[in-house]
C-alpha cells in the first residue's frame, strides 16, 4: 500500500456536487469501504475522499445534544445561543464525529466479525452551529494487521477533516476502529 504524503485535503475552490450520503447501513462498518474478502479496503491508499457537503440542522443539533445530556441552553434554543454571541444554536464539541464524507457506504463485513471503537480525537479551529454547511473529507489514514486469540486484528485508524465552503478548517478527527474476525455461524447447526 502507497501511502499519501498530504496531511490534508485539498482545498475545494467550489462547492462539491456530492451531498452528504444517506445512512442505510447501521453497521458497526456503515461508512467504510469493503473488501470481497471481507475486511476493509485500503484501495485508496490514504488519499482523501472527495468532500461532501454536511448542512447542520436544528434538529440534529438539538438531538445530539439531549443523547449527551446536556442542559445548557446554547444547544437547544437559537435565541439563548445568539444572546451569548453565537450564529445560532451550538452544535457540541462531539457533533463532527456524526458527519459524512463521501467514503463509500458500501457492503460491510459479513455478520461473523465484530467491530470495536477504540480511541475517537478530536481538533475544533471552530464552533460549529446550526445553518452552517461544512464539506467532509476522510481517509483511512493507517490500516494494521495484529494477531489476536480468534484471528488476526485489523485496526484502523479514519481520519476526517470539516472545511467551510471557504476552505477554512472548521475540525479534524481521528477515530480508531479494531475490525475482529468471530466464529463463523455453522449453517448445518450443531449435533
Amino acid at each position: 500500500m502507497t501511502k499519501s504524503k498530504s496531511s490534508s485535503p485539498p482545498k475545494n475552490s467550489a462547492p462539491p456536487v456530492v451531498v452528504r450520503p444517506p445512512i442505510t447501513d447501521r453497521s458497526p462498518l456503515a461508512g467504510l469501504p469493503a473488501s470481497a474478502r471481507g475486511g476493509v479496503d485500503t484501495a485508496g491508499g490514504g488519499a482523501w475522499s472527495r468532500a461532501a457537503q454536511n448542512e447542520i440542522a436544528r434538529g440534529a443539533v438539538r438531538r445530539f445534544g439531549e443523547a449527551l445530556g446536556e442542559t445548557n441552553p446554547i444547544y437547544f434554543d437559537a435565541d439563548a445561543a445568539k444572546a451569548q454571541g453565537y450564529r445560532d444554536m451550538v452544535a457540541p464539541l462531539a457533533f463532527p464525529f456524526s458527519l459524512r464524507s463521501t467514503l463509500a457506504l458500501q457492503e460491510v463485513a459479513p455478520s461473523h466479525r465484530t467491530v470495536l471503537s477504540s480511541d475517537q480525537q478530536i481538533e475544533s479551529f471552530e464552533t460549529i452551529c446550526a445553518g452552517d454547511k461544512i464539506l467532509v473529507s476522510s481517509r483511512i489514514a493507517e490500516l494494521t494487521q495484529r494477531p489476536g486469540n480468534t484471528g488476526p486484528l485489523e485496526f484502523v485508524v479514519i481520519e476526517d477533516e470539516g472545511r467551510s465552503p471557504e476552505g477554512k478548517l472548521i475540525y479534524r478527527t481521528r477515530r480508531t476502529l479494531i475490525v475482529r474476525a468471530g466464529r463463523e455461524q455453522s449453517s448445518a447447526g450443531g449435533a
